[in-house]
């Protein structure tokens, strides 16, 4: 992860400099270890943009492959569900903020989400075989609230005749039906309304100058949350102002379940699996879960995922840079998880980074303990032949026993 490679490279640049000028008055030492982590910070920025644009374009071109292929998914996925895993936000050089001299940085505050593809029938542990993926957030939430809303519209549909007009005698999804329909009334509005970013239009709004937006936001403790910004992109938040109290309502997230961290630990899964009402489709694999996976950028060998796209053409040479880039997307993707960014999407220099222990596969077993087996077995064979070679006499030892016999 690059904080790492900035607290390793800083602390070693300032150590030297003790080294080498040990007098310097402490304001002085101070002033030029500022400039060299800025430089070194630059460096590690520069590199940041170089492996986002090449993940991006790795996206867009399976994107576009996948499109042009038809009505046909060619991976199939079917057996997988989406596991929401986190939402991070991260600093990254952007070319409108740079050209734009009403910004103050260069640096715009990306969204990006973490999620898993899970068996749908281990998708709460997920601790075998899966894949981990990286996307923006506006891909994400785009297929995941289409997906969340079409299964609440149609369990309500089954539930309707079950409650009377005035909602009473209701139970179970009954009484969770008759309640969302009744939001507003209730002082409540859909946060699924605001997944993307919109400006709002505040009645008590005096001077005009300065606008408000909204939209989704990375939370560390809930996971996406509806926030407040100051700018049309939602790249700069607003943190000291509560979005409840400036839009009137309270913000009901049921149809963001699946992105909202549960205490418990579980999750919600979006199963794959098309369903019956889709018969044009010619593959079992539904289009939410088609349209996020074209969109992501992959790490699927290490988990052991063998019908992704990544072991599906590693041999066949297509998507060459993707596949050949998997070590960097997945590199990408561990600095997500590992804390290397803050909550407001700095690089992480002073907290201790999150540990992700690995497990060995079953095969990775087998193959360390066979290794083992076989090295053995080659110093057993040298330890032999070192033993049998030292009994053959030498050609001078072989020269004194002619020479008795002769005697």
């Amino acid at each position: 992860p690059p904080s790492i490679f900035f607290r390793f490279v800083f602390r070693a640049a300032k150590s030297h400099a003790a080294k080498l000028q040990p007098d310097l008055p402490s304001h002085v030492y101070e002033e030029k270890m500022t400039v060299l982590k800025l430089i070194i910070l630059a460096l590690i920025l520069s590199f940041a943009r170089a492996k986002r644009i090449d993940l991006e374009l790795q996206s867009k071109l399976t994107q576009r492959r996948i499109e042009d292929a038809g009505e046909y998914f060619e991976y199939d996925l079917s057996s997988f569900s989406i596991r929401f895993e986190k939402c991070q936000f991260v600093k990254a050089y952007d070319d409108e903020f740079a050209e734009d001299a009403e910004y103050d940085s260069v640096l715009a505050l990306k969204h990006f989400i973490v999620y898993k593809l899970c068996p749908t029938d281990e998708c709460q542990s997920c601790d075998g075989v899966h894949g981990e993926y990286v996307v923006d957030i506006d891909d994400y939430l785009a297929g995941v609230v289409e997906v969340e809303q079409e299964q609440f519209e149609n369990m309500c549909e089954n539930c309707n005749e079950k409650c009377n007009n005035d909602g009473e005698y209701c139970s179970g999804c009954g009484k969770i039906c008759y309640n969302w329909e009744n939001l507003e009334n209730n002082g409540y509005v859909d946060a699924s309304n605001y997944i993307e970013c919109q400006k709002l239009n505040l009645d008590n709004d005096d001077d005009g100058d300065e606008e408000t937006f909204v939209g989704p936001m990375c939370d560390s403790e809930k996971g996406i949350v509806i926030g407040l910004f100051s700018d049309e992109n939602c790249w700069e938040p607003i943190s000291d102002v509560d979005v409840e109290e400036v839009i009137g309502y309270k913000l009901s997230y049921h149809v963001l379940s699946s992105v909202m961290k549960e205490q418990n630990g579980d999750q919600t899964c979006l199963s794959c699996l098309e369903g019956n009402d889709n018969e044009d489709d010619e593959d079992e694999v539904n289009e939410i879960c088609e349209d996020i996976y074209a969109a992501s950028a992959k790490c699927e060998s290490p988990y052991g995922l063998e019908n992704g796209l990544v072991n599906e053409n590693r041999e066949d040479g297509d998507y060459e840079n993707q596949v050949e880039n998997e070590f960097m997307s997945c590199t990408f993707i561990d600095s997500l998880k590992w804390n290397s960014y803050t909550e407001t999407g700095e690089i992480n220099v002073y907290d201790e980074q999150d540990e992700i222990i690995g497990k060995v596969s079953t095969f990775q077993a087998v193959a360390l303990s066979g290794l083992t087996v076989v090295i053995l077995g080659l110093a057993s064979s040298a330890v032999y032949l070192h033993h049998k070679l030292g009994k053959i006499p030498t050609l001078a030892g072989m020269s004194n026993i002619g020479e008795n016999r002769i005697v």
